[in-house]
């Protein structure tokens, strides 16, 4: 699915663009995601396992603009790539059709100034549009302000996944199960 481009203003008055990928941002996806993975421990990768070549992040590209009820949304300062979220259908078998899955990653200089809410606010209004009854996410559980932020928008906590995620330092972190209702 592709999104329609949307021009917002953040809280610290600067403009940002939110718009599907294009096949042209495939190499500026792959350095944002090696740089957001190198920011925080909570994304499910570290940089180094971000070895998809130009050629699969387009075709990865090309499937979400493609994809009926899956969407993928950039925000971009200037040229700038600086944030991302996604929906995708847990499956379109009918027991399970009702389900998508959401994830988000906002690159560290651009915390706190209204990107993160941006991209949840439209991809909730795209989960509704596409009959969606709940939306589900995985989160680390030493992420609070994602939790709050989640929290912020409805999303509930429903189950703790032990040791969810594996550190190389050899530590481990609970992962929390979260979901929204979409009515």
């Amino acid at each position: 699915m592709i999104f329609d481009e949307k021009t917002i203003t953040l809280k610290n008055g600067e403009v940002c663009v939110l718009r599907s990928p294009e096949t042209k941002d495939a190499e500026t996806m792959l350095e944002y995601l090696k740089k957001t993975a190198a920011e925080t421990d909570y994304l499910l990768l570290y940089p180094e396992e971000v070895t998809m070549t130009i050629e699969e992040e387009v075709n990865f590209i090309n499937h979400v603009r493609e994809a009926p009820r899956g969407v993928m949304i950039c925000a971009f300062m200037g040229n700038k790539l600086v944030g991302t979220t996604h929906l995708m259908a847990v499956g379109e078998r009918y027991k399970i059709s009702h389900r998508a899955s959401f994830g988000i990653a906002v690159l560290k200089e651009a915390w706190h100034i209204g990107i993160g809410n941006a991209l949840i606010t439209e991809i909730l209004k795209i989960a509704e549009e596409a009959g969606f009854e709940l939306v589900e996410l995985e989160v680390a559980s030493p992420n609070h302000k994602a939790i709050e932020l989640y929290k912020k928008f409805g999303f509930k906590i429903y189950g703790t996944r032990e040791n969810g995620f594996k550190f190389k330092d050899g530590t481990y972190c609970d992962e929390y199960l979260m979901l929204k209702r979409i009515n």
